[in-house]
């Protein structure tokens, strides 16, 4: 499974900036674990990222997150 993290702006639009990442189950998806949707053409990053970003993740997508992928690749797990 692929899985990617997605942009969720806030009031001001892209123009404001991310407000939360969002996980998404495979590439392009525009529905979050959570049940959000995200645009279509959101800002999109590798889901090696997850824990790394400036702006916080949505707590929700990473906890079903962790049930799917409970390592991340470079950790050798």
């Amino acid at each position: 499974m692929t899985h990617q993290l997605r942009a969720e702006y806030g009031p001001q639009g892209r123009s404001g900036g991310v407000r939360t990442w969002h996980v998404v189950r495979t590439a392009g998806a525009t529905e979050a674990m959570c049940g959000r949707t995200v645009e279509a053409d959101a800002e999109s990053r590798p889901e090696h990222d997850w824990g790394k970003t400036e702006r916080p993740c949505c707590q929700q997508c990473g906890s079903l997150y962790l049930h799917e992928a409970p390592f991340l690749p470079a950790d050798g797990g």
